[in-house]
């Protein structure tokens, strides 16, 4: 069995050290050149050729940035086995869409959305963690075994997407009020009070999934966070630097984020803070008043 991962970031070495040493990888690289420096291991081969990479696999995985997605599913659905599931692990949206719906206009493969409280430096040291995808129907993951991964499955597919992206976006409000308090006990409550708000999007729908809530936690109360990093960074006016240097995707995906609550009126007041906060100029210490009580 093969896999093919396009993406060659901590991220995709982080899934590749999860799957089991039998199976053998194909690695996308966008540039050939940095080819020597990656890591030298007997089960993956790294190619700059996208045609390559796609074909001859069981399973393909796409695990670059949000700003990359649209180009590489533009540019993978030529002479594509149409029977080969797509794994999804990229955050993001394409205007006001969810990766896969926008995916499933282009291409008919099967597809499957994944996420969990996985950092990749953490997959690397194989220890135990956890996934939530979207769908079990058809999966490749009833048939084989993942080291040290439990894995549940997602209620709801646009759920799962929708609160990936909702958790970069309050992160990026953690720093804030870490920068703003330096108080544990004020970044829990404000992280209570954002999760309920959550709820409103689908009542239905199991908010305590790995993918959901153990995501959500992961990356709004830890420093390795890049989002909660600029959250804090954004207190200090010293964001800019941090943006050219680093992906930040709860920063990309905001607008779009927006966008869609707006048509479908969802009103969700911490996105409105933080849209006005980043993209209004409105003073970051407002997000202190989101957590004064009301009557």
């Amino acid at each position: 069995m093969q896999f093919a991962l396009i993406g060659c970031g901590v991220y995709s070495l982080g899934i590749s050290k999860i799957i089991k040493d039998n199976i053998k990888i194909k690695m996308w690289v966008h540039d050939e050149t940095i080819i020597p420096s990656l890591p030298k291991e007997s089960n993956i081969t790294y190619s700059n050729n996208l045609d390559e990479i796609k074909n001859d696999v069981s399973a393909i995985f796409i695990l670059v940035s949000s700003n990359f997605y649209k180009d590489i599913i533009n540019n993978l659905k030529d002479n594509l086995n149409h029977d080969i599931p797509i794994y999804i692990g990229t955050k993001g949206m394409i205007n006001d869409e969810t990766l896969i719906n926008y995916t499933k206009k282009i291409i008919p493969n099967p597809l499957f959305f994944f996420a969990g409280p996985t950092f990749a430096n953490d997959l690397m040291k194989n220890t135990p963690a956890s996934f939530t995808l979207s769908s079990k129907d058809n999966n490749l993951f009833n048939n084989i075994t993942l080291n040290n991964i439990l894995i549940d499955y997602a209620t709801s597919e646009v759920l799962l997407e929708l609160s990936s992206i909702y958790k970069n976006i309050i992160a990026i409000g953690s720093g804030m009020i870490m920068g703003l308090t330096n108080s544990y006990s004020t970044l829990l409550t404000y992280l209570t009070k954002a999760y309920q708000e959550f709820v409103i999007i689908d009542k239905t729908a199991n908010y305590f999934s790995y993918g959901t809530l153990g995501d959500y936690f992961l990356t709004t109360t830890s420093s390795s966070s890049r989002n909660y990093n600029y959250g804090k960074l954004l207190i200090e006016n010293n964001v800019n630097d941090y943006l050219l240097k680093n992906t930040v995707e709860g920063y990309n995906m905001l607008p779009n984020f927006y966008k869609y609550l707006q048509n479908n009126s969802y009103n969700i007041t911490i996105i409105n803070i933080i849209y006005q906060i980043i993209y209004e100029n409105k003073d970051p210490k407002t997000i202190l008043e989101y957590l004064k009580r009301t009557e």
